[in-house]
């Protein structure tokens, strides 16, 4: 039979535990977005050609599945539905791969906990270092800011 005191005590840790990680993920809660230039594709020079994006948008905190984050990547040649969830790490966040969203199109072979990208406050916004999502373009810097807070 189960002592209720070291229910209640061992409760009370795990709780207590728990907290400061929990509150420093509810700091970073919202919508983030980055929007990736891939270039100019199509048409017989560059004057006709069209300049291609890809949007990823980064939600954070409840309402966003059972892991409280989504990473959605649209654009050209993208459709990433990816779950994630968010790790506190000295002032920053780390988003991990947790599985893919059912209609995704593109397995780009993650791992479960592999880490995707750190967000990180810096004095001009939010710095961003990609680590196994990758960019798109070669042009596209593998650091800095790319993803921003829309809401």
């Amino acid at each position: 039979m189960r002592n209720p005191l070291a229910t209640a005590i061992g409760l009370a840790l795990v709780a207590t535990a728990a907290t400061p990680a929990s509150a420093q993920v509810a700091g970073w809660n919202g919508r983030y977005v980055w929007e990736e230039n891939v270039g100019r594709h199509g048409g017989s020079s560059p004057d006709d050609s069209i300049v291609a994006f890809i949007t990823y948008t980064l939600s954070i905190g409840p309402g966003n599945g059972p892991t409280g984050c989504m990473l959605n990547g649209q654009g050209f040649q993208t459709n990433k539905r990816i779950r994630c969830t968010v790790t506190p790490e000295r002032g920053s966040i780390v988003v991990k791969f947790y599985g893919y969203g059912a209609d995704n199109m593109f397995d780009s072979g993650y791992r479960r906990g592999q880490a995707l990208f750190t967000l990180s406050r810096a004095p001009r916004g939010i710095a961003t270092r990609l680590q196994a999502l990758t960019a798109s373009s070669d042009a596209t810097p593998r650091a800095g800011k790319l993803f921003r807070k829309v809401g």
